[in-house]
């Protein structure tokens, strides 16, 4: 049996580290306490939620604006937002969630990456807009990254030290991942490939049940939406046009979390975009096999990260030309906010080590550069997003 220090992975948490990680949180609460200081943004969706919660507070059933059962989406969010039912209370779950989610996958960097990259990916996330823009809006993408970030984090302790506190954790985390959105189904899947995976994991019993108990709150929701509450109108097959255009956009999202890349290029060279998509997940396994770079567990750590995201990103191709999910550009950017942390995580695992000192400089002022990018990016949309005068965008109780 592993001890606490043995698992700490290339490093035990040190002062660096520590500071890191706090700084990076500071500005990332500062930054979304400014962006929603007025309030927070609302769309179609928004508003099914909010209805739901309302209805919920009000008469313990989840409901539509118009009175029928609520479906389309999970139900852990609205009864979230309901435990609050206003604005305030909705930026402090949002808040938390942001937080809470750099927090869990900077602990996991420091499990999976050489010490200096970990220092990286908390300001990495902190300074992302991947999860930043979701949060300015009645969405659910934050709770959503969080239990992604809980989940991994818990699991990857039990795959290091059988405890079954671990397992029962991660149990947890994932049996409220589709329940929060149903696209969780297919993270589910993925992190359920990748620990089949894990070497060394042979306690196949104890795998099943997790992966009973963990899908079936999702199983339980999707069958009560589409028999009890309703069929779903949105059934079919797409067209392989339809297809390659969201090989684009989440090959465009993607590298747009890394490059200055305008929302008008996306429609200016899409055959480019759409190779993009398999050309950087395939960098991203460079990362994730990279065996020299560290050790073995942290390495299996990785592919289960990597597995996870490549099998997550058909689940939504699958599903946005079954045309169970809703396509664009700016949907492909809000459904792939989830993975920023595995992405950024992998991104940094797969940089290239060099021992020359010329060459080191230069990867430093790469990542310095990049950092700034990011930095004037998230600044810009932050700006952007803060509603000029106060909302409250919850109507007030009912006595």
């Amino acid at each position: 049996m592993q001890t606490e220090k043995e698992i700490a992975g290339p490093g035990s948490p040190d002062k660096a580290f520590r500071l890191s990680l706090t700084g990076a949180a500071v500005v990332l609460l500062a930054l979304f306490w400014l962006m929603t200081a007025n309030g927070l943004h609302t769309t179609s969706d928004s508003i099914y939620y909010i209805a739901a919660a309302r209805s919920w507070a009000q008469s313990g059933r989840l409901l539509h604006p118009d009175g029928s059962l609520y479906r389309y989406w999970g139900p852990l969010y609205p009864m979230l937002l309901a435990l609050g039912e206003s604005t305030w209370a909705t930026r402090c779950l949002h808040g938390l969630a942001l937080v809470g989610n750099l927090w869990l996958w900077a602990l996991v960097g420091r499990m999976l990456l050489p010490a200096k990259r970990a220092l990286v990916l908390p300001w990495a996330l902190a300074l992302s807009t991947a999860m930043m823009v979701p949060a300015a809006f009645v969405w659910s993408e934050t709770v959503f990254a969080l239990l992604l970030a809980a989940y991994v984090y818990a699991l990857l302790h039990w795959c290091r030290t059988d405890r079954p506190g671990w397992l029962a954790l991660a149990t947890g985390a994932a049996f409220l991942i589709p329940l929060q959105r149903t696209a969780g189904m297919a993270l589910l899947a993925g992190v359920g490939v990748g620990a089949l995976l894990y070497p060394g994991r042979r306690r196949w019993r104890r795998l099943l049940l997790h992966g009973v108990a963990s899908a079936a709150g999702g199983v339980a929701w999707n069958y009560y939406a589409e028999r009890v509450a309703g069929t779903r109108p949105d059934r079919g097959f797409g067209t392989l046009a339809k297809l390659w255009g969201s090989f684009s956009d989440y090959g465009f999202v993607l590298l747009r979390w890394f490059l200055p890349l305008p929302a008008s290029w996306r429609t200016v060279a899409a055959g480019l975009f759409a190779v993009v998509l398999p050309a950087w997940l395939a960098g991203l396994w460079l990362g994730a096999i990279k065996k020299s770079a560290t050790p073995e567990k942290s390495t299996a750590g990785l592919r289960l990260l990597w597995v996870t995201a490549l099998v997550y990103v058909l689940g939504l191709l699958l599903a946005v030309n079954m045309t169970r999910g809703a396509t664009g550009l700016y949907d492909a950017e809000r459904y792939a906010a989830v993975l920023s942390g595995p992405v950024l995580l992998l991104a940094l695992a797969a940089w290239p080590r060099t021992e020359k000192p010329w060459a080191t400089w230069a990867q430093r002022g790469v990542v310095a550069a990049w950092l700034a990018y990011s930095a004037v990016r998230v600044g810009h949309n932050v700006l952007v997003l803060r509603l000029p005068e106060t909302v409250e965008v919850f109507a007030p109780r009912q006595p």
